[in-house]
């Protein structure tokens, strides 16, 4: 009986020993990859941006994954740049990071709450066995205010800084009825997409016609998110011929300052340009040579007769100038037909480009994701171009075999549409050739750049 009460206990302690069991035979998750969300602000306008940055964490266990972007139906949310890569060390731990950075402009006041975002991969422990990884996280609600009443504008501008500029009109001095004036306005918001700018509608006084062009508009990312700019040109034509002064009207833009939290107003002040009274028609000038009649009705002007000029003696020195110059390049080209080419060094390279490209060689075989930091830094050092990013590296090489490989590899590591990783034996057999093509044209432009150039245009060789 006392072996039946001591069994039980012996069970039971058993039985709590293997939840510690089965946590020491897979690792700890949020140890292999994890997401970090901030972002610039937690109160909005409606429609002022804000700026979230994606931060993925992960190890070297970790072989591919997929993160989501984030989207909501009440924003419109865009990407602000390409994703960076690096390193960085987290409580003794080094991890890669992935970063994405999106504006997103909130399209209706209330509470602007984001989904989860979501990270799903693959990843692969010391033994070589795979098991699959999964991490989630969520942005802290965001308050999106409503247009204040007090705001005196048409269009409703939240921005960080608005301007208003004027080119053209650089003519000094009275203009004349008819001549054609050319004027741009340029209108710059930080913070905003340049499809919420407003068009610039201004009434010109009678005395002149405007004729404007299609206006144009671009945006472009900066450090501190969106810059959105409009481009109006127009045609200013005076029709008036009474002279005078003629104002072209201030123009003023009301927005919103997110900073300071008040309106503003962009100004363009007025501009007056002086016009010209109409000319009065010159009296039609006599002519100098006589007329005369040739008998037939056709009518002509008899021209004095000028006094030989005495550079009869110009073009025979020319000629025989020309005829000097052709003589003595065929001549060098003779010549140099006849020397032997000079032999061309192979060129190979330095100890620290077949260092870097041994190690990029073993990292793509491996599908190592570092390889994305070392391959522009080696394609830099081989082709003596500068060189900071993966794409710069794929153009300058111009191999279309490695850059279609390259992207597939791409398209597989945290990219939203995923896919399947490429062998990474064909990767490391691409990156040899496509250094090798590297070689052998430099060889050619050398054994190209030693030869004189052809005596006629490319295509018009007799």
């Amino acid at each position: 009986m006392a072996l039946n009460r001591r069994w039980p206990n012996a069970l039971l302690a058993l039985l709590a020993w293997l939840p510690l069991i089965g946590v020491a035979q897979q690792p700890q998750q949020e140890e292999v990859a994890f997401i970090e969300l901030s972002a610039s602000e937690d109160e909005v306008y409606v429609q002022q941006q804000l700026h979230l940055t994606v931060k993925l964490y992960y190890t070297n266990q970790v072989i591919q994954g997929q993160l989501n972007d984030p989207e909501h139906p009440d924003a419109v949310i865009e990407k602000l740049g390409e994703q960076k890569q690096y390193r960085e060390l987290v409580a003794g731990e080094r991890y890669r990071v992935v970063e994405r950075d999106y504006v997103i402009f909130p399209q209706k006041p209330g509470r602007l709450q984001l989904p989860p975002l979501d990270f799903q991969g693959t990843a692969r422990d010391p033994r070589g066995h795979h098991y699959r990884i999964a991490d989630s996280a969520v942005l802290f609600p965001v308050t999106v205010k409503d247009i204040p009443a007090s705001f005196s504008g048409r269009t409703w501008l939240p921005a960080t800084d608005v301007s208003l500029g004027a080119s053209g009109l650089d003519r000094t001095g009275p203009v004349q009825p008819g001549d054609n004036l050319t004027r741009t306005l340029t209108l710059t918001a930080r913070g905003l997409p340049a499809t919420t700018l407003p068009a610039l509608h201004i009434n010109y006084p009678d005395a002149i016609k405007s004729y404007p062009e299609p206006e144009q508009r671009q945006s472009s990312a900066g450090a501190d998110g969106v810059v959105g700019e409009l481009q109006q040109t127009m045609a200013l034509v005076p029709v008036s011929d009474q002279g005078g002064d003629i104002t072209l009207p201030e123009v003023r833009i009301p927005w919103w300052d997110v900073v300071e939290d008040r309106e503003k107003v962009a100004v363009l002040p007025a501009r007056t340009i002086q016009l010209a009274s109409a000319p009065v028609a010159a009296e039609t000038p006599r002519p100098t040579a006589e007329s005369f009649d040739d008998g037939k009705g056709n009518e002509g002007t008899e021209q004095e007769a000028s006094p030989a000029a005495p550079t009869q003696w110009v073009w025979p020195i020319l000629v025989a100038l020309l005829a000097i110059g052709w003589a003595t390049t065929v001549a060098a080209w003779w010549l140099q037909s006849r020397r032997p080419p000079p032999a061309i060094a192979k060129r190979e390279g330095s100890g620290n480009e077949t260092q870097r490209f041994r190690t990029l060689c073993d990292q793509a075989k491996a599908l190592d994701p570092a390889f994305f930091n070392g391959f522009p830094a080696w394609a830099g050092e081989l082709t003596a171009q500068r060189c900071r990013t993966t794409d710069e590296a794929l153009d300058i090489l111009s191999d279309k075999h490695l850059t279609r490989v390259v992207d597939v590899w791409r398209e597989s590591l945290f990219r939203s549409a995923g896919g399947a990783a490429p062998d990474g034996n064909e990767l490391a057999s691409a990156l040899k050739d496509a250094r090798r093509k590297w070689h052998d044209r430099v060889s050619k432009g050398q054994r190209d750049g030693r030869a004189l150039p052809d005596l006629y245009p490319e295509g018009l060789n007799p």
